[in-house]
């Protein structure tokens, strides 16, 4: 069975006919968590896995909501980096997929930004190799998003890519409630129909872990049609696809970049925030 989930590299139509150049991902039985007070949903497959951590409308919620979200997901990380078999010393690509001109798409570049890069004097203080990295996109930078990372990939000699990219809903209720995070790959853009190019072990030269949250849904996943009748976006569709998003997106893909960032950076470097310690669960 075919797992519909947010995440682009498994976005299929509701005939079954996958966007992206690859197959669609197919995952087992979903199994229910609990994790810092949130929700998770844990999916595996062949190739890898999948989590889904159902954390609400954090950017409107008070700090400590926050500050829980950043130790989970950077448990998350950290398990997934321990289940690869990843040195803790990386080194590490963050690369943040995505128009930064654009806030629905900005997730990716306004993360990355504030992802703590290390240079040459803090390896040899021991803190691990982290890279950081704006892909930009193809329309702006002539070259596919693919080529960019494993370019990159090569040059830094990561032994794990890190990629942030917003995501697109299956449904509106999910705009911006829930974080995805697995070790399957994304293919930017696929949901858009203009592939960019599969970002995961199979085309990489090592594997990748990515994150990311649902910033737009399609306008058809909106209106359901009445029995009998065309649906009301059927027309636009046949022009291309039309996505929605929310009135406050800025602030909410802001919010989510700075706190994804915290939790990458506790995750990968060991630098927790104030106020972030570890909780006894941690991974």
């Amino acid at each position: 069975m075919t797992r519909e989930s947010d995440l682009f590299i498994e976005w299929e139509n509701g005939a079954g006919e996958a966007f992206e150049t690859a197959r669609p991902l197919r995952f087992g039985p979903a199994a229910s968590s609990s994790l810092e007070g949130f929700s998770v949903s844990e999916s595996e497959g062949e190739e890898g896995g999948c989590r889904s951590l159902f954390c609400g409308t954090l950017w409107l919620d008070p700090p400590e909501a926050r500050r829980r979200f950043v130790r989970a997901l950077s448990a998350i990380l950290i398990r997934y980096r321990r289940r690869m078999g990843i040195p803790r010393q990386g080194p590490f690509l963050v690369c943040g997929v995505g128009n930064e001109n654009a806030s629905a798409d900005a997730l990716g570049p306004r993360t990355v930004s504030r992802v703590l890069a290390s240079d040459p004097a803090m390896r040899e203080a021991g803190i691990p190799a982290v890279c950081a990295v704006r892909t930009g996109v193809p329309r702006d930078t002539g070259i596919d998003t693919a080529d960019t990372v494993r370019a990159l990939a090569g040059v830094s000699s990561a032994v794990l890519i890190v990629t942030v990219d917003s995501l697109c809903a299956r449904s509106g209720s999910r705009l911006g409630t829930v974080a995805q995070i697995t070790d399957c790959g994304l293919i930017p853009g696929s949901a858009l129909r203009h592939s960019s190019g599969e970002i995961s072990r199979r085309t990489m030269p090592c594997p990748v872990l990515s994150v990311g949250i649902p910033t737009v849904v399609r306008a058809s996943a909106l209106n359901a049609p009445l029995p009998g009748s065309a649906s009301p976006s059927e027309g636009a569709e046949e022009d291309g696809p039309l996505f929605v998003s929310r009135a406050d997106t800025d602030t909410m893909v802001t919010c989510y970049a700075s706190l994804i960032a915290q939790a990458v950076n506790a995750a990968f470097t060991g630098n927790m925030p104030d106020g972030l310690m570890p909780s006894s669960s941690g991974a």
